[in-house]
């Protein structure tokens, strides 16, 4: 098991960061670097334990939050590390299938908290993120909300304590619709008369209850906390740039990227929190 301290030593060998110096300097810079903290780091790697090769070792997790977080060319990432473009490769493909795969996003979840005799206990929305145009042209990519080709995801947070608890997608936005998506797996998770929180382009009073005129500033609020989450996720600049990697990796790196997410809202980086 490695240490937060272990990875704080071993992060600014590659910030160069004085790890002596200031220690809100040394957090910003490690941040800047990769994405999420040292303890979070630790944890990742911990929960990694019984998965991971056993010639892995914490550099090559840190090489993959360097990926996720900069999205940077190999040649560039690599030698910022000081190893071949083949090693960088292969650990950081190693180290995102593992991470996608982390048991972190529990639908079970979302009872946490719960007022008793609630049906309503997540929000759902979803998310687009940019793709280099496939070819040849279908207009099957095309996203509304960047014009542009892109895969569509959708994400539910736990209304009572702001925990990530469903994850789904990576399909082409222009053939899937927010309700066509959710459609597909994620109404058959709710128990009988439970409903999610979302907005009007899940236009199925079965399953969703959005805000309807001014007096529904509470759902409204819940809602909001859902454009807080994009902006995290896209912190990270593998979800935020145009995705330059066969397609088929694209849910492998967002899945990586929603669990580091939900570990740091695990260690004290919540969302806010809203009355409903």
């Amino acid at each position: 098991m490695a240490s937060a301290e272990t990875f704080w030593r071993l992060g600014h060998n590659i910030t160069k960061h004085d790890v002596d110096g200031s220690i809100a300097l040394g957090y910003r810079k490690f941040r800047s670097f990769f994405g999420t903290s040292p303890s979070v780091c630790a944890a990742a790697y911990d929960n990694l334990s019984h998965v991971r090769p056993i010639k892995s070792r914490p550099e090559h997790l840190l090489w993959t939050l360097l990926h996720l977080k900069h999205y940077a060319t190999e040649h560039i990432s690599s030698a910022l590390v000081g190893v071949s473009e083949k090693t960088f490769r292969k650990w950081c493909h190693i180290f995102i299938h593992l991470l996608a795969k982390m048991p972190v996003i529990e639908w079970e979840n979302r009872f946490h908290r719960a007022l008793r005799g609630s049906n309503i206990l997540v929000s759902i929305d979803g998310v687009d993120f940019r793709i280099m145009e496939p070819s040849p042209f279908n207009p099957k990519w095309y996203s509304h909300k960047f014009h542009g080709p892109g895969l569509r995801y959708e994400l539910a947070i736990c209304i009572r304590t702001g925990d990530i608890v469903w994850a789904y997608g990576g399909l082409p936005c222009g053939e899937w619709s927010d309700l066509r998506l959710a459609r597909d797996v994620f109404i058959f998770g709710l128990r009988e008369g439970e409903k999610a929180i979302a907005d009007r382009g899940y236009n199925d009073p079965n399953f969703f209850d959005f805000p309807n005129g001014n007096n529904d500033g509470k759902k409204k609020q819940v809602l909001a906390r859902h454009e807080t989450l994009n902006r995290r996720l896209k912190q990270f600049d593998c979800l935020q740039q145009r995705f330059r990697h066969d397609l088929y990796l694209h849910p492998l790196y967002f899945h990586s990227v929603v669990n580091l997410t939900q570990m740091m809202i695990d260690h004290g980086e919540t969302l806010y929190s809203v009355d409903f």
